[in-house]
């Protein structure tokens, strides 16, 4: 074989239909815009579709900032309207206001985000340090300088720091779930959006092959994704990058025996090198490098590890004795189809000879739009993806 191949799966909207964390962004948007008297302000697929052509993938960034839209938008439309810094007070006075549903411009957020947009941001915090008072780049120009900003954008990686995440968590995972995994008591009773809606796309017949080829270790395979993800051996209740959602989706396909770096992998690296778990995230390259190197090798955390430190540093050691790689990437995100390009330079850079070939899988415009200037040779699902793939590495 004159090169190994490499099969990296993203998960949402490529082996699953995400409808868990969608319904989970709008029963969160609906749960705070109800107790405004609102209704439900879900702004629509293509409007998701857009942020996520700008890489703002994480429903933990895209669903408190669709609220701070809201509030903003309902400031500027209601001069007279004060609002306090806590966000339920808040909600209620909005609600006695009897104010109209706003007017909402998703193209200007995306437009003025996508430019100051790098690796290893969090849009949550990018837009709030946009936001301050005096800067000439406004995401909510109603908004700056009101503690209400911090409220909304402020810490929502954190569950204590953030009221939309920790609302957010409760339909995703649902009440119980929450429980178990946080150690907290929940806030509201809720069944688990994840478990109930999320919907296969990747059939038994692609699967089987894929498995079949895995096992023979005719090819590598991992999941690289940017959901939360449990770590053997690793319990810290504060984290949500521990929720072993990623396990879900790999149960749900039957895709449990292969590697998994997802979001619990990348944030216990950080933790051992002092970095934030976001300067690892995809489309960081070092997630890319990681998911790579446990295809390859079928050890998660020695790649993990070596990831960041041939990122950061250069050293290849771990990749002594690699074959020629072609590593096909199933994705619907061109930030991240691009970061494993970068992974794929940097192990050239090492002495690997590395070929990506890119998998868009996707039907929204904006989204094929997006994947096409990245490269990607489109597919309209999974299944037709793996068929070609697996016909060029038989």
């Amino acid at each position: 074989m004159d090169s190994f191949p490499i099969f990296l799966l993203d998960m949402d909207g490529v082996l699953i239909e995400p409808h868990g964390y969608r319904l989970s962004l709008q029963a969160t948007l609906a749960y705070f815009t109800g107790r405004m008297g609102l209704g439900d302000l879900y702004p629509g697929e293509e409007t998701i579709a857009l942020l996520e052509s700008i890489n703002m993938t994480s429903e933990w960034d895209s669903t408190p900032i669709i609220l701070a839209a809201v509030i903003d938008a309902l400031l500027g439309e209601n001069p007279g309207l004060v609002l306090p810094g806590d966000l339920l007070q808040a909600c209620e006075t909005v609600r006695y206001a009897g104010v109209q549903p706003p007017r909402l411009d998703f193209i200007r957020l995306a437009d003025l985000l996508r430019p100051h947009f790098s690796p290893g941001s969090v849009f949550a915090d990018l837009a709030l340090r946009l936001n301050q008072p005096g800067s000439p780049f406004l995401p909510f120009p109603h908004l700056a300088g009101h503690p209400l900003a911090v409220s909304l954008l402020g810490r929502t990686r954190d569950l204590e720091g953030s009221l939309v995440t920790r609302v957010f968590q409760h339909f995703a995972v649902g009440s119980a779930g929450f429980e178990a995994a946080f150690g907290q008591p929940s806030l509201f009773a809720v069944g688990s959006y994840l478990q109930a809606y999320d919907r296969p796309l990747l059939l038994p017949g692609p699967r089987d092959r894929l498995l079949a080829d895995w096992r023979a270790e005719k090819l590598g395979a991992a999941g690289y994704t940017a959901r939360p993800s449990a770590l053997v051996g690793v319990s810290d209740h504060s984290l949500l990058a521990y929720s072993p959602e990623a396990e879900l989706v790999l149960d749900l396909v039957g895709l449990r025996e292969i590697p998994l770096v997802g979001i619990g992998q990348v944030c216990w690296l950080a933790g051992q090198v002092g970095c934030s778990p976001d300067q690892f995230v995809k489309p960081s390259p070092v997630q890319a490098l990681a998911a790579i190197g446990a295809a390859a090798t079928r050890q998660v955390i020695p790649a993990v590890l070596a990831a960041e430190r041939l990122a950061s540093s250069g050293e290849a050691g771990f990749y002594r004795g690699f074959p020629a790689l072609t590593i096909n990437i199933f994705e619907d995100s061109a930030g991240s189809i691009r970061a494993v390009r970068e992974a794929a330079g940097l192990l050239a850079g090492a002495g690997i000879p590395t070929q990506v070939r890119a998998w868009g899988i996707a039907r929204s415009p904006v989204k094929r739009a997006a994947l096409e200037q990245a490269g990607a040779e489109l597919c309209e699902d999974i299944n037709q993806a793996l068929a070609r793939a697996l016909q060029e590495n038989p």
